[in-house]
């Protein structure tokens, strides 16, 4: 098994914190057992596929009290526990920056919810920061300077890059001492109350969110398509995107949007000939055309058998 770690020689400069690699119960369980004895503020924030919040996978958790960062491989085991025991302590602070996405996505994957959470964004906006981003606030609050490179990159890979390592690390790392300045500005500016408002608000959103039932470019489409197998042939090109990107495939991702899906679920092409018409051309048509074909027979087969009139119970 490869390891999870850059070689050291990868980076450019010396890290600038410990940070830990958590990815077997062994080592989860003792990085729980520190959560649970210690009550300083622990920041979070999680690293997804690129599928979005109703559909994609958690890849990587990353966990800092501002001194230390543990990176948990939420691949390689069952990571619930480590969770759990970061929202089980009335004494835990949970600091996140843009709960309502991160929050949301642990709830819908976990089923779990934390009540004692401060929001740096939800600060900061209550503040009027004018750029209340994560990079903006890491400059403004402890002149740290941090990149976007890797936010989009493929999470599921190991070993990470070092470049994904070290973004991954900063995200969670940055969050106690952000939250410690932007807490000190709020009581200053005496605009506690309104900041435990909004947080209030934002966990109540995330405490009432449900996946919705259908992908939302499919009630577009069905708004304007009353083919029935149409809709059947698009709901499964969807998910079959969806399983790929989850499984790291973004090239998936990108090269086939939802019009270019709706296009092959309204047409139903036969062929790669027939997809080169609606823009599969290329290397796209070699490597996917195939599979597409058997993604819209199989929706319009089981579309079919649906369909087709149950046979009528023997007569005495």
């Amino acid at each position: 098994m490869s390891s999870p770690f850059p070689p050291p020689e990868a980076f450019r400069e010396s890290l600038p914190f410990p940070i830990h690699w958590v990815s077997d119960p062994e080592t989860a369980e003792r990085l729980r057992d520190r959560l649970l004895a210690r009550a300083e503020p622990w920041g979070i924030d999680i690293e997804t596929t690129l599928t979005g919040q109703h559909h994609c996978e958690i890849a990587l958790v990353q966990i800092s009290d501002g001194k230390e960062a543990w990176l948990v491989d939420s691949l390689s085991f069952e990571f619930k526990p480590v969770i759990e025991a970061l929202y089980a302590s009335p004494l835990h602070v949970l600091v996140v920056h843009g709960g309502i996405g991160d929050l949301a996505v642990l709830k819908r994957v976990l089923g779990i919810m934390p009540d004692n959470v401060f929001d740096t964004l939800v600060a900061a906006q209550v503040l009027a920061i004018p750029s209340p981003n994560l990079r903006e606030l890491a400059k403004e609050c402890l002149l740290v300077r941090m990149t976007k490179g890797s936010q989009q990159s493929n999470w599921r890979v190991r070993p990470l890059s070092p470049g994904q390592y070290k973004y991954a690390a900063l995200d969670a790392w940055v969050l106690p001492g952000i939250a410690r300045v932007l807490g000190e500005r709020v009581a200053a500016e005496g605009k506690t109350d309104a900041v435990r408002e909004a947080t209030k608000a934002m966990l109540e959103a995330v405490r009432s969110y449900a996946p919705p039932r259908l992908h939302p470019y499919e009630q577009s489409f069905a708004h304007r398509s009353r083919d029935k197998r149409a809709r059947a042939r698009l709901h499964a090109l969807l998910e079959w995107r969806t399983q790929l990107a989850n499984r790291g495939n973004i090239e998936i991702l990108m090269s086939f949007g939802n019009r270019l899906l709706g296009a092959l679920a309204e047409k139903n092409p036969a062929d790669a000939a027939a997809m080169e018409k609606l823009g599969v051309h290329g290397r796209l048509a070699r490597r996917y055309a195939d599979r597409i074909v058997k993604v819209l027979e199989s929706a319009n087969a089981a579309d079919g058998e649906k369909d087709a009139p149950k046979p009528s119970p023997p007569t005495a």
